[in-house]
């Protein structure tokens, strides 16, 4: 064989291992966020939108875990899925968090109702917010619900094209907790060209 083809070879190998790797997240200083309410912040695309609260979070600064307000809409994307392992946390130190499941969290948590009643208070983002995407089709989703057994967990949430998604998660407490941080929350889809990162301050 020629090197000719040897070379053709390589180089066809070449792209195969890098259409193989695993995409870099993108650098924190690149990302736009813009605050939306008194608690909310917002990242969108033309892709799609994610939109975070944090004012529970800044109540539960001394808990083993933390909730958030999440609002996750796919604008033009093929149908993706948002589960425990494609959502997940991002700290300061780029440690990686994922949600725990349910039975763990009500083991080590006490505060899953008196959060639940909240949010039927306030709704799970405080702030009613007019954005592109709120006449979208909403997805159900109950990745934490109030009681075990009351409510049919839905961890595993179908996004379609113009759908979004409305739910309270939550999160072990990083190392070092999260009172005066900066925080990522990161979606990892097939369907994205690179991790999407949202990053919110917790005061």
């Amino acid at each position: 064989m020629t090197r000719a083809f040897y070379g053709i070879l390589f180089v066809s190998f070449l792209v195969l291992v890098t259409a193989c790797a695993t995409l870099p997240p993108e650098k924190p200083g690149a990302i736009e966020i813009k605050k939306v309410g008194a608690f909310s912040y917002m990242r969108e695309t033309s892709d799609m939108a994610i939109v975070v609260d944090v004012e529970l979070a800044q109540k539960r600064t001394e808990e083993p875990y933390f909730p958030l307000g999440i609002k996750i809409a796919n604008k033009r994307l093929n149908r993706i899925v948002v589960d425990r392992e494609t959502l997940v946390l991002v700290d300061e130190k780029d440690q990686v968090y994922e949600m725990p499941d349910i039975v763990e969290l009500e083991q080590k948590y006490n505060k899953l109702v008196p959060d639940h009643k909240f949010q039927s208070q306030t709704g799970i983002l405080g702030d009613t917010l007019l954005t592109s995407f709120s006449y979208f089709r909403r997805a159900e989703s109950r990745f934490f619900p109030q009681v075990q057994g009351a409510a049919r967990v839905i961890d595993s949430v179908y996004l379609p094209t113009t759908g979004y998604m409305e739910d309270l998660v939550y999160f072990p407490m990083p190392v070092g907790g999260i009172k005066g941080k900066n925080l990522r929350l990161r979606l990892e889809v097939f369907e994205l060209d690179a991790p999407f990162d949202i990053i919110f301050p917790i005061l």
